[in-house]
């Protein structure tokens, strides 16, 4: 490991991004500030150029707190292409429902900014002030639409949530420093072993992880702490509402899986803390998927169907798999972003149709839009050859290796039950006739480029995954 000045770069191309948008909007005139979206772009570009510079050099910043090992910098380059996607689909939309364009790119980008500190930190109060970073430009994300009363009510409704979230994972950060007596990530699997600690300061490490857990999952919507996310996905910007689905979850599963697991193996104690991930898994994928089988409204089914792909997500943390965990986020990235992306090209000038009614006769009306909204839709299904489908395929498998197979069984279950769901929509699409009143606008180039680099993400992924698998199994052995 190399401690120096260029482990911060990719960070501050993002973080000086965010800054200059802000400056420019103060002086650009109106017409140009549909502008700030390219300079977003390109210091994402930016910084996703410095992290493929980093591969393999193992650079550190601030004595190893900030980390770009193989694990970081994949993640980092999924946080800058996710980026760039929300950018592209956010500039017809922005212009569409007459929103500021300086503060959206500027809060994007310092919530990009959380998810970079969270996914290359190894110290969990490094860790923290990404998640706050991330937290506080969402919950001004969520409600950006001041004139819409359910933007108003998702942002509250996230904004009191995320405030127990934060009380839960700092009350966790005091007692696992009380025990274990460092933050530092590969530090706490030794510390809080039986030889090297009493069984009060045992126990109230322990305590620290489960609130630790539990504060994440406020932020990737795991049952029983999902409750938010219907509503803050229905009421938030569609492209909010698309960060939303895909960011948190790769920061999070990140910390999640570098924090647990070291103790699945050589730590007695953690057997106990298995069992409760195990339960959790299997409560969020039951509950996800039966939920998504009522909804009507897309963005709430899509919330549903995010908290069941935590579900499956999770059976990768408890199997000990970085490298399933690390494709099942990128996949999941391709399909989210792609799905939302057919969602806001089905917009109109300050309107947007997201009920599954309003999607009939989609197919045969607008096809590029219905036929890449049906593959994505697929690809969630988990159909081959799509790259859902193989995701699955690796999650489930790393989970019955590790003996976990009632897990993967109910998992398998889950999967069969989202089939009808997502099934539904496209059968609305293709074999309903289209419904009065239903305009779309013309086709807008940065969404379609979006449609594009998502529909091709997922069928490449889905039929010819070998080299991104082997640049995910490099990433996961650079971490133990």
């Amino acid at each position: 490991m190399t401690d120096g000045f260029p482990a911060l770069i990719p960070l501050l191309a993002i973080s000086v991004g965010a800054l200059t948008v802000v400056v420019l909007e103060a002086f650009l005139k109106r017409r140009r500030i549909s502008h700030l979206g390219y300079v977003s772009l390109a210091s994402l570009a930016a910084s996703g150029v410095s992290l493929s510079l980093a591969w393999g050099r193992g650079l550190t910043y601030f004595g190893g707190a900030l980390v770009l090992d193989g694990m970081g910098i994949l993640l980092g380059l999924m946080i800058v292409v996710a980026g760039a996607l929300f950018v592209l689909m956010s500039m017809a939309y922005l212009e569409r429902q007459a929103m500021s364009d300086g503060e959206y790119y500027a809060l994007l980008l310092l919530g990009l900014a959380g998810l970079m500190i969270m996914v290359t930190s190894t110290n969990l109060l490094v860790v923290f002030l990404g998640l706050e970073v991330l937290s506080v430009s969402s919950y001004a994300l969520a409600g950006l639409k001041r004139r819409n009363a359910a933007s108003t009510e998702a942002a509250v409704k996230y904004f009191l949530v995320g405030s127990f979230a934060t009380a839960f994972l700092v009350f966790g950060l005091a007692l696992v420093f009380g025990a274990a007596g460092t933050l530092e990530l590969p530090g706490l699997a030794p510390a809080l072993i039986p030889s090297a600690t009493g069984p009060a300061s045992r126990l109230a490490g322990w305590a620290g992880l489960t609130l630790i857990v539990a504060g994440f999952g406020f932020k990737v919507a795991v049952v029983p702490f999902h409750m938010w996310a219907p509503d803050v996905y229905q009421g938030a910007p569609t492209p909010v509402t698309a960060f939303f689905s895909v960011g948190p979850k790769v920061a999070a599963f990140a910390v999640l899986f570098r924090l647990l697991a070291p103790l699945w193996g050589p730590v007695s104690a953690g057997a106990a803390l298995s069992r409760l991930v195990w339960a959790v898994a299997a409560v969020t994928i039951l509950v996800g998927n039966l939920a998504a089988l009522r909804q009507k409204n897309l963005k709430r089914l899509l919330a549903y169907s995010s908290i069941a792909h935590s579900g499956y997500i999770l059976l990768a943390v408890l199997a000990g798999d970085g490298a399933s965990l690390m494709f099942y986020l990128l996949v999941y990235l391709f399909m989210n972003a792609g799905a939302f992306s057919a969602l806001i090209a089905m917009g109109g000038r300050g309107i947007e149709y997201v009920e599954i009614g309003d999607f009939a006769g989609i197919g045969f009306k607008h096809p590029w839009v219905g036929a890449s909204f049906a593959v994505f839709l697929f690809s969630l299904a988990g159909f081959p050859p799509t790259a859902g489908f193989l995701a699955k395929f690796y999650v489930f498998g790393a989970a019955v290796r590790e003996g976990h197979v009632l897990l993967a069984v109910i998992a398998v279950a889950g999967s069969l039950v989202s089939v009808y769901y997502y099934l539904r929509v496209v059968v609305v699409m293709y074999m309903k006739d289209p419904v009065d009143g239903v305009r779309v606008e013309a086709r807008n180039r940065g969404l379609d480029l979006v449609l594009f680099v998502c529909l091709w993400g997922v069928l490449q992924l889905g039929l010819w995954p070998g080299g991104i698998l082997a640049l995910v199994r490099q990433a996961a052995e650079s971490l133990f």
